[in-house]
């Protein structure tokens, strides 16, 4: 069993260990022992140092002897040592490493190379961020919502405004100045608040020399250090609003001379859709624009002028998908009406193109032709018309001859010719004079017309003779008709000369090798008849 006497030394030790607050007293009987005063001062000396450490107290003085002692103050210097190179780590140093304090330095060096690593991410993302922010094209300022103070802000938003970096840094501005008319700004922080975001808003806006300018503002809410802010982008479209103000000013007077233009302009898109109509195309046409608007290709242009469309349709189309030139058209078409009748027109089309080069559609101007083409047909049935008996002339007469020939060797359809002249005209001319000689060949086509068929070519082939084309007609068919017509003219009476009779010669295609053949071989036959007597028809 333990005495009473180290059972009071043990419990003097137990409380100099376990409690620090309570002030223990030593036996009586050994208080002036050197060897127990060495070890009690030892115990004091150890609660005291473990009680500084445990407080974080560094700078301590630990006195005595021994390798509790010894153990403590490398424990304190290593402590004092992590301290220093965790204020380094803190300054931004991470080159020092803990090698003193086993498996603890194995931890805290992979911890400060985290920390190294995590730093480094955060200023290559805050680098990253600040190269995307700055090389955004647009002003882009990020400022608080309540007073609109400017925190950051790019090149561009200083070329926008064209303020400076001295003066956002002096604080001479504040997002609220930018604004012409502040209800803008106050619609704005309105609408931001609410939605969490604006976008495309247009605002005007001053710059430094107060030029007011048009800006188009984006913006969202972005919390920084708990407090939310306003990340905007402006876009300025000043020079962009006043090219359309340009351009609306030039569209209107466009306008104004189009809708009054006695010729219908229009514009079209490649669909062969219009997109706008001016509005005499109701004089022209007798539709109005709504309706001119709403109607097919088909309705627009008769059978035989559509197809011209679609051709030069294909060629635009063709044009502006291989990057050429938009190929300039002009033609006549034929519109219907809607009386039921049509018109013919000019139509000049060409290709409109934005000021980048950019292809719009196509510009079209229609003009109503119809006196125009009245006089052509006159013109052209003069050109084709014997002026005396109003019959074709020799020139359509051999224009006929040809295309008729043409046919028949493409395809082998038969065709006749019919040449006959007036028996002793001569004599008529001569008794009756020649104004009733020029009746009588007039009076002559009468009747030769009237006994034709639909689709024969009667014509004045010179002097008093004359030439028939029968297309699709074979000889006998030919044989047979000129008889009908030596009969009607024989039993006609004509003014003042009473009675004429005619000789007629008959010849059809044998795959000839001209024209001239064909006719060569009636010219022959009519020679005939009137060696044979006159009045009558013969055939080669």
């Amino acid at each position: 069993m333990i005495s009473k006497d180290a059972r009071s030394i043990l419990e003097y030790f137990k409380s100099l260990l376990n409690d620090l607050r309570v002030r223990a007293v030593p036996p009586e009987n050994i208080s002036s022992d050197d060897t127990f005063l060495e070890v009690d001062q030892t115990i004091k000396t150890m609660r005291n140092a473990a009680a500084e450490l445990g407080n974080g107290n560094l700078s301590h003085d630990i006195k005595g002897k021994g390798y509790v002692l010894g153990s403590m103050k490398n424990l304190q210097a290593s402590l004092r040592n992590l301290t220093w190179i965790t204020k380094t780590i803190a300054s931004g140093d991470f080159s020092q490493r803990v090698h003193f304090l086993g498996d603890f330095s194995d931890a805290f060096n992979s911890m400060t190379e985290k920390l190294e690593s995590s730093i480094h991410e955060l200023e290559e993302a805050r680098s990253h961020f600040e190269m995307v922010f700055q090389t955004i094209p647009d002003a882009t300022v990020i400022t608080t919502i309540q007073d609109g103070s400017v925190i950051a802000y790019n090149r561009a938003f200083l070329e926008a405004t064209k303020f400076t970096d001295k003066d956002l840094e002096m604080g001479l501005f504040n997002i609220c100045d930018l604004y012409v008319d502040h209800s803008q700004r106050v619609a704005f922080i309105k609408k931001l608040e609410t939605d969490g975001f604006v976008e495309n808003i247009e605002f005007s806006f001053y710059g430094k020399n107060n030029e007011a300018n048009i800006g188009l503002v984006s913006a969202k809410i972005i919390i920084i250090d708990g407090v939310p802010h306003t990340l905007s982008v402006i876009r300025d479209i000043t020079e962009l609003k006043a090219i359309e103000a340009k351009l609306k000013q030039s569209e209107e007077l466009h306008r104004l001379l189009a809708d009054n233009a006695a010729d219908v302009i229009w514009t079209m898109d490649l669909e062969g859709r219009f997109t706008y109509i001016s509005p005499s195309v109701e004089k022209l046409r007798g539709y109005t624009v709504e309706e001119v608007m709403s109607q097919s290709q088909e309705e627009v242009l008769c059978p035989g002028s559509l197809i011209h469309m679609h051709e030069g349709l294909n060629r635009a189309i063709h044009s502006v998908q291989n990057g050429h030139p938009f190929q300039v058209f002009r033609g006549e078409l034929e519109q219907p009406c809607k009386d039921g009748t049509t018109v013919w027109t000019e139509a000049t089309v060409s290709g409109i193109y934005s000021e980048d080069g950019r292809f719009i559609g196509m510009l079209g101007v229609t003009r109503d032709i119809s006196e125009r083409k009245l006089m052509e047909e006159e013109i052209r049935r003069l050109s084709i018309t014997d002026k005396l008996t109003q019959s074709f002339n020799r020139l359509k007469l051999d224009e006929t001859l040809e295309q008729q020939f043409e046919r028949s060797q493409t395809s082998l359809a038969p065709f006749a010719i019919i040449i006959l002249d007036i028996d002793h005209f001569k004599l008529v001319n001569d008794t009756y004079g020649h104004q009733v000689g020029d009746r009588v060949l007039i009076e002559l086509v009468t009747v030769l017309n009237q006994n034709v068929r639909t689709g024969d070519v009667v014509g004045r082939w010179g002097g008093e003779e004359f030439l028939i084309i029968l297309p699709d007609t074979r000889l006998e068919e030919a044989t047979g008709l000129a008889e009908r017509l030596r009969q009607a003219v024989a039993t006609h009476l004509f003014t003042k000369a009473a009675q004429v009779t005619i000789s007629l010669g008959v010849s059809a295609y044998k795959i000839d090798s001209s024209p001239e053949t064909i006719v060569s071989r009636a010219d022959r036959a009519l020679y005939q008849a009137k060696e044979k007597g006159r009045n009558r028809v013969e055939v080669r």
